[in-house]
This record gives structure tokens, C-alpha cells and sequence, in this order.
């Protein structure tokens, strides 16, 4: 069993109030129904309630000493600190023993893209023979081996993260790419990370229910770059990669760092693309590069994955892959479940199955359809309960302009009324024309939302199911209910007469 005094344990936390005593702690614990006897138990505030509320049930249960940001109760011993949350991250990289700095460690962050970016970058190393693993919405990678995220967390909790980058260092592996998000980064989860390269995407209109503003989601993005400046040296320029298209770019160049590296399809930049193409495979891609010039086959559909793909190239050129090398990681990436991916059992329409779940995202995917959709285009969508409702009505004017037809339906509705977050996109669709009944549907069942559109689709349509991507589960209420989008799909396919 591991031991570490708590006084070790606490290096580099600012401590407010120290206890006499310097117990043997034998774990880490931030979730009391997890407790065991002999951890450190740390009182994190939560959405739903606050772990200073089960301090003195932990000290009580076995804990060995409580970190809190307030005296809570007279049990002890306590440790008092400004911020808990920093605090885990701190202790969590030291109880592994700092797993990053022994790892070249790339983060991707932004609205869109991250999974996707991340995922590619991972498979672009272990394509150059460079051990490497990754931590993304939609799974956990070690080199070649494969563990869903079920967790519903883009970005894991401290403790957790620690614990994979310790996994990945111990099990020989060289690089880890992170997916990173701006709750990830708020709440100081990655605070004790040793990023070495900053990626980002887009930064657009999401989560401002918890950064309430523009300004404060786009600081918060702005983080990684900080924390990349931060951290440790290990030979190995600290970078940050930037969308020359995206409008954050004007405020995150001033960011300072070692190095910039700047990719895009638009905008002059260090990877330019010349020319994208759509072709049955995938894209085309050719591009301008500070290693030479780069003809990308990318087995991807989407025009974004050719940023994506730029995004992912620069990263390699940051950690001193060759052209050859990018070239052959990017080409054999073959997608993540749930994004742009086809539901195919010989059914005479299409069934596009993608994570679009932002304004942004649910427009570039539907102009994406429309062309190669010879007729009707449905949207089958929701929007999440308990987040950004500024933009419900914004898609549904979306739906309403881009396709012919949609189903409103659950995403995650959690605790709201499902029928109202379905009113509020409906709301924004029939500000420009649209009608109950002719032009969409409200389904608050999802199952029976997918099967309606099934039914109404005919030779040619497109159906696109959007916002859930690769999840596998609802949350209604606070509980969750198992879900799989592509049975979903293929079961109302398999339900149509013969």
C-alpha cells in the first residue's frame, strides 16, 4: 500500500490553517461513498451539493485529515485552503508523482472538433511509432487498447486524470493528448498537468450557463495556453496551435508562449490549405505546411476535419514528426463513433448520425448534407436541459432555414421540463415561417422521434440525427437512462413494412 505523509502530500498547495499532527495518508478521496479508511479525504463544491457538508462523516468513517476551504464542524484534523478544487489537482499529481513531466502531453481544447482532433493526433503518433494515449469525450486510449469514457465528462476529474497519465507513464507510454475542456480548465482540473502544446479549434456560442459570458468562456479557453507556458521543460518548445479562421484568434495571439504555430482554410497561415474537396471517400486535402507541401486522402467526411486534420498536422510538426509521418497518421484515421457516422442497412435513404449539439456545429453539419441530399433534408434534434438556453431558439431557426423538416426531441433534458426546452427551439423555427405539424415535430421521446423520421423519410432523403453522437445514456431528471443512437436508428429502420 502507498503512504505518504500529509505534510509530503500537500507540497505546493497554499495552506491557510495546518493541523498539529502529520498522519500517514493511504489515499485520496474527493466522493465520501468512496471513502476508505486512511485517505485524505478533499470537500469538493459540487452542482448538486457541497463535500463540506460530509466532512465530519468522513473524519468519522476513517479519513486520516479533511482539506476545506471552511472549517466545517469541530471534527479533525482539518486542512483550510483558498480553493479545494486546485487543491485535489495539486495533491492528485503529487499522490501519482507527477505522471505529466515524464510525458509530452498536447491538450485540444475549443467548441467543436476536440474529440475528433484528439482522437486523430493520438493515432497521427502511434502511426509514427511513438507510444502514446489519450483522454477524450468518447473514450480513454492506451496505445492501441480502448476504454469507453463513461463518465459523461469531457474532461475527467483531477483525481482521475492523474491516475490515467499515471497509467499511461508507468505503462511505457511516451505522449498523451488530452482533451480539454473550459469546465476542465475553470475548475482546475488539469492544474498540475505538464502540457507542452495548447490546441485549439473554434471557440463559439456554448456552456454560458456556467461561464455566463462570451468573454469568460473564451478566458477560460485561454487558460491552457497559460498552463502550457507554466509547466514543466522537457526539451520541447511550448506551443500553441491557433485557427487563423476562427475570430478567438485575434484575442488568443496575445497570449504569450515560446512558440505559435497557426493552421487554416481560409486565413494565410503556417498550414494552409490550397484546396479541399468532398469526394465519395472523404476529402481531399492540399495543403501548405512549414515541412513542404501536404496531399491529404482523409477518409472523413465533413469539410471541417480538413481544419481538423490542420489542427492535428501542426501539433505533429510541434513535436518534430516528418511530412512523411503526418501524412501517413492523418490518412489512416478512419473517424470517432458519433461523428458523421452512416446508419446503412439498405434503406433506400440516409441515416447521418453526428454529435452536433452547438448552433455552429448543427449549421455546418446540415449545409454539409444538403448538397449531396437529393430530397429532403430532417433534422432530428434537442438541446440540453440545465445549460445555454440563449441558443434553443437559434437552432430551431437553424433547422428551420437549412433543412425541410425536424423532430424536436430529448437530449439530456436533467431536471427542466422536456417540453418546454422543446417549445423554445420550436419557438425559434416559427419565427421564420415554420408551422407545428407541417414543418416539424415536438417527440419528447427520443426513440419515438428517431422512428418518426424514419417513417416520413423516403428514397433520397437524409436524416440527420443530431446531439448525441457517441453518449450512452439520457439524463432525465438526476438519473440516466442507457441509450444507443445507431440501435435506436436501426431499430426504426428494421420496424419499416416491407
Amino acid at each position: 500500500m502507498t503512504e505518504i505523509k500529509l505534510s509530503r502530500l500537500l507540497e505546493g498547495v497554499t495552506v491557510l490553517e495546518a493541523p498539529p499532527t502529520d498522519p500517514e495518508v493511504t489515499g485520496l478521496c474527493y466522493d465520501s461513498r468512496r471513502l476508505k479508511a486512511g485517505d485524505c479525504f478533499v470537500a469538493i463544491p459540487g452542482t448538486h451539493t457541497d463535500g463540506h457538508r460530509y466532512v465530519e462523516t468522513a473524519l468519522r468513517d476513517g479519513a486520516v485529515a479533511a482539506v476545506v476551504a471552511r472549517r466545517a464542524g469541530t471534527a479533525w484534523p482539518q486542512v483550510v485552503v483558498p480553493d479545494t478544487r486546485k487543491a485535489l489537482a495539486q495533491m492528485s499529481s503529487t499522490w501519482y508523482r507527477h505522471p505529466s513531466r515524464d510525458l509530452v502531453v498536447i491538450g485540444v481544447t475549443g467548441t467543436d472538433g476536440k474529440t475528433t482532433t484528439t482522437t486523430m493526433i493520438q493515432q497521427m503518433l502511434l502511426t509514427a511509432g511513438r507510444p502514446a494515449g489519450s483522454m477524450s469525450t468518447v473514450d480513454i486510449r492506451y496505445g492501441g487498447h480502448v476504454d469507453l469514457n463513461d463518465s459523461r465528462q469531457t474532461t475527467l476529474e483531477a483525481l482521475e486524470i492523474q491516475e490515467q497519465l499515471a497509467r499511461m507513464r508507468d505503462g511505457g507510454l511516451k505522449y498523451a493528448v488530452i482533451e480539454t475542456s473550459s469546465h476542465g480548465l475553470a475548475l482546475q482540473r488539469v492544474v498540475g498537468v505538464h502540457y507542452d502544446v495548447a490546441v485549439f479549434t473554434n471557440i463559439a456560442h456554448e456552456h454560458l450557463d456556467f461561464h455566463k459570458t462570451i468573454e469568460a468562456y473564451q478566458e477560460a479557453k485561454a487558460r491552457l495556453i497559460d498552463l502550457t507556458t507554466g509547466s514543466a521543460a522537457k526539451g520541447l518548445a511550448k506551443t500553441a496551435v491557433l485557427n487563423r479562421d476562427d475570430p478567438s484568434y485575434a484575442y488568443l495571439v496575445n497570449r504569450p508562449i515560446a512558440r505559435q504555430i497557426t493552421y487554416g482554410v481560409q486565413m494565410d497561415a503556417d498550414l494552409k490549405a490550397g484546396r479541399v474537396e468532398a469526394t465519395a471517400d472523404g476529402l481531399r486535402v492540399e495543403a501548405s505546411t512549414p515541412l513542404g507541401p501536404l496531399s491529404l486522402r482523409l477518409k472523413l467526411s465533413g469539410r471541417w476535419n480538413a481544419a481538423n486534420a490542420l489542427a492535428a498536422a501542426a501539433a505533429g510538426v510541434a513535436v518534430g514528426l516528418t511530412l512523411d509521418e503526418i501524412r501517413a497518421g492523418l490518412e489512416g484515421f478512419s473517424g470517432v463513433s458519433g461523428r458523421m457516422e452512416r446508419v446503412d442497412l439498405g434503406q433506400p435513404f440516409n441515416v447521418v448520425i453526428d454529435y452536433a449539439h452547438t448552433p455552429q456545429s448543427l449549421e455546418k453539419v446540415l449545409r454539409e448534407l444538403r448538397p449531396i441530399t437529393k430530397g429532403k433534408l430532417i433534422a432530428v434534434f434537442g438541446s440540453a436541459g440545465d445549460r445555454d438556453r440563449e441558443k434553443r431558439p437559434w437552432m430551431g431557426e437553424i433547422a428551420a432555414r437549412l433543412s425541410d423538416y425536424a423532430i424536436f426531441t430529448n437530449e439530456d433534458p436533467r431536471e427542466e421540463d422536456a417540453m418546454r426546452i422543446l417549445s423554445e427551439i420550436a419557438a425559434g423555427a416559427e419565427e421564420v415561417g415554420w408551422k407545428e405539424g407541417d414543418n416539424y415535430a415536438r417527440i419528447e421521446d427520443r426513440r419515438q422521434g428517431i422512428a418518426h423520421a424514419v417513417r416520413r423519410a423516403g428514397p433520397g432523403d437524409t436524416i440527420l440525427l443530431a446531439g448525441k453522437g457517441h453518449e450512452r445514456s439520457i439524463l432525465i431528471g438526476r438519473g440516466k437512462e442507457p441509450w444507443d443512437e445507431r440501435a435506436a436508428a436501426e431499430g426504426a429502420i428494421r420496424g419499416l413494412p416491407s
